[in-house]
């Protein structure tokens, strides 16, 4: 049940940031073994009629450099979970996060008729949001929102740190309509226009002045003003309309609750009627158990697993395992069979009477002699089991005919009424105790106890018509003779009842212990799965903290990093590369060849070599890494020489691509050594990302550079250079918000 309740705390991270129908089928991949392919699989799909939101926050830089990193972590979970909220509210899936750009879809992955229109209120909403944060904080930070609606392909590429996506010319016009848009204003294109049915004011939003790349493709954009509270009442009035209002959707969820996501306090784990998390788990437990044997049908698990008279496993299988466990504890249990018997003869009788002289060395020679046999390691398995059943009826066997022979001798020598009654009752108690002493041997066969008995009962009978014959007037001890036979009876009823019972609980038990194993091994499977997935989201280090107990998802996690190594490296003129076109099925061929490459370069990070190299995450056609996130380094800089191999790899390995592809790709990577934030962000929908100004100089550092070039900064050149690394000086070139920087390009010619 604590597997199973890890595996539910994993799920439930992994379907908040994959959609159920991509998560399961990576899972069953991962679990079937394939033939070699000749390609990797891809996991995308294609939706039509979609609107896509592209946010950012004007200002955060400075909002940045206003906190400390806990703080900086703790304001940007609180700012995304808003959004996250505001997201559910209108049907919106959010896709990424990207330092301060929050993009979100909707439409994916179920239908919504009103996906225009609840895109729209998302952006307001957001609007609003960040207008608080903005009062609270007296930072002018703002919001710029642009969306567009279309069509889009939603998956998953590579095969490392998966993080839902979409790709299409639709989304990369919405991503342009946030760029050229107006801080504080929804812009939207004239496609979303169309969905829109006249539910809001709108006004030209000019963005062709805004955006070169909307001008260019002479796009016409607007920004929403106000609701329309004529449509509105049209809707109202018309009793046969189809469309719904999201604001009206929301009726009883007031606008600062959508905005200040109060549905996350109180997170914390409750447990009910007061009990802690131990004693929960222990009713459970009972609970469970209680439910599964009143499940139980004996007489169906008895038809369905064993045969009707000899109880064994209608499975050989079966019937082999659970006899291979019951035979190890055969010693024991005999040696108690014998020790009780001769404790029992031995308070009866005294401890110097000829039955216990004559008794114990007698079983200590059986014993002896059967241990001797099960420890023998010349036998196969199959003779040593053999030679227990043997040793248990030659023990029983043995210790049965001495009793009575020497009470034979004994008590049987006179000829009297009472010498007769009173020798029976001597001789049925040493028979009650051998034969009830049977059942301590719980390893024995039902069958071997119910002929152990049988033969003590025909034998002592026998024993007992023979004497009784053999006394004079022995008509008169035929009550004597029929009670005590009558007791004989009983005592092997309830011992033949006795042994079958704890026969068949014995073997109900092993039933349930192999169904419980079974169970326990496939939650142990899909637990395995569950983490393999969840740490191709998160880093196993942070994987691990979001489910060793439900609080974790209550807890921010960050962590700050002084000496982190962080590199950008962007797939160039792929944007000319993708079509969208019938011959190969709207950019799905192309999107095939994306995730080849990223995959290529994803096995790369496998090697031991680079195991110190965090894969963040791919940003379209840039791939993010960055080293020294785990804290292990303690000053050093070895990661940092790993991330300036694994560049040199990655220009080798798209070299080999292009050579086997027919194509002329090439990329522009950019490095930079600093302190930066790590952290997780939406407690709903966790995210892992690194924040500071080393991140957005290493991104400058990719933006800036020259294709097939590895663009450092001084700090890298520094650490490296001893190395032996050699470099060739750019000088200074003008770096967007941050001025002119020196910067260097890091020779490919190292091995």
């Amino acid at each position: 049940m604590l597997l199973d309740q890890e595996m539910h705390r994993q799920e439930k991270i992994l379907l908040s940031v994959l959609p159920k129908h991509i998560a399961f089928e990576v899972k069953k991949d991962m679990q079937e073994t394939h033939e070699e392919r000749l390609f990797h699989k891809i996991y995308i799909r294609k939706y039509e009629d979609i609107s896509i939101l592209f946010a950012d926050i004007c200002g955060f830089t400075t909002l940045a450099s206003e906190y400390n990193p806990q703080d900086l972590v703790l304001m940007l979970n609180e700012l995304f979970a808003r959004f996250d909220k505001v997201a559910s509210i209108h049907h919106c899936m959010r896709i990424k996060i990207l330092g301060d750009c929050y993009y979100c879809v909707c439409g994916v992955p179920e239908y919504q008729k009103n996906h225009a229109i609840n895109t729209v209120e998302m952006g307001r909403d957001m609007i609003e949001a960040i207008r608080l944060v903005r009062e609270m904080t007296l930072v002018n930070v703002n919001m710029r929102v642009g969306i567009h609606s279309g069509k889009a392909h939603c998956g998953v590429l590579g095969l490392k740190k998966w993080q839902f996506d979409v790709w299409s010319n639709d989304v990369t016009l919405a991503n342009q309509m946030e760029s050229g848009g107006l801080p504080g204003r929804v812009h939207i294109t004239d496609a979303t226009k169309r969905y829109l049915n006249g539910a809001y004011v709108l006004e030209p939003g000019n963005g062709a002045s805004r955006s070169k790349f909307l001008e260019k493709e002479r796009i016409i954009t607007w920004l929403v003003v106000d609701k329309n509270e004529d449509y509105e009442d049209s809707v109202e009035n018309n009793v046969n309309s189809p469309i719904t209002i999201p604001w009206k959707s929301t009726k009883g969820i007031s606008k600062q609750e959508r905005l200040t996501g109060m549905s996350t306090r109180n997170r914390g784990v409750t447990t009910r009627n007061g009990m802690s998390e131990e004693e929960l788990l222990i009713e459970n437990v009972d609970s469970h158990l209680r439910q599964g044997i009143q499940a139980i049908h004996q007489e169906n698990w008895k038809s369905m697993y064993c045969k009707k008279w000899s109880l064994k496993y209608k499975q050989v299988k079966v019937e082999n395992k659970f006899i291979k466990m019951k035979y190890k504890d055969i010693p024991f249990q005999v040696s108690l069979y014998v020790f009780i018997v001769a404790l029992s003869v031995g308070i009866k009788f005294g401890i110097n009477n000829l039955i216990t002289f004559s008794f114990i060395p007698q079983s200590f020679v059986v014993l002896t002699a059967f241990l001797v046999f099960v420890l023998t390691k010349a036998l196969s398995e199959h003779s040593r089991l053999v030679c227990l059943v043997v040793g248990v009826l030659f023990n029983l066997l043995s210790i049965q005919i001495v009793i009575l022979m020497v009470m034979y001798h004994i008590n049987f020598a006179c000829d009297s009424k009472n010498c007769f009654t009173n020798s029976c009752g001597d001789l049925f108690e040493i028979f009650e105790i051998c034969t009830l002493a049977t059942c301590v041997i719980l390893s024995a066969d039902f069958l071997i106890k119910l002929s152990m008995s049988i033969i003590y009962s025909i034998s002592f009978l026998a024993l007992m018509t023979y004497t009784i014959f053999g006394i004079e007037s022995y008509e008169t001890l035929i009550p004597v003779y029929s009670n005590y036979s009558m007791l004989i009876l009983l005592t092997l009823l309830l011992v033949v009842f006795s042994s079958r019972r704890s026969e068949l609980i014995s073997r109900y038990d092993f039933i349930w212990k192999l169904q419980a194993l079974d169970e326990q091994l496939q939650i142990k499977n899909k637990h395995e799965q569950n983490r393999n997935v969840l740490e191709n989201i998160l880093p196993s280090h942070v994987a691990k903290h979001f489910v060793e107990d439900d609080t974790s998802f209550s807890k921010l996690y960050h962590e700050a990093r002084d000496n982190a190594c962080i590199m950008f490296a962007t797939l160039t003129d792929f944007d000319k590369f993708y079509i969208e076109c019938d011959g190969n099925n709207e950019g799905v061929e192309c999107l095939r060849l994306l995730n080849e490459i990223i995959s290529d370069f994803d096995e790369i990070l496998d090697r031991d070599e680079y195991k110190k190299i965090e894969k963040i995450k791919t940003i379209s056609t840039t791939y993010m890494v960055a080293s020294g996130l785990a804290g292990e380094e303690n000053g050093d800089n070895s990661h940092v020489e790993a991330i300036a191999r694994f560049s040199q790899e990655l220009l080798l390995k798209l070299t080999s691509i292009n050579i086997h592809s027919f194509n002329n790709f090439n990329l522009r990577i950019g490095i930079n050594l600093g302190p930066v934030v790590a952290g997780v962000i939406g407690i709903d929908k966790p995210h892992y990302d690194i924040w500071g100004n080393s991140v957005n100089v290493a991104s400058r550092m990719d933006s800036s550079g020259v294709p097939g070039k590895i663009q450092v900064t001084d700090e890298v050149k520094a650490v490296l250079e001893p190395l032996g690394y050699e470099f060739e000086c750019r000088g200074q070139i003008n770096v967007k918000g941050k001025g002119m920087m020196t910067t260097h390009f890091l020779k490919n010619n190292n091995s």
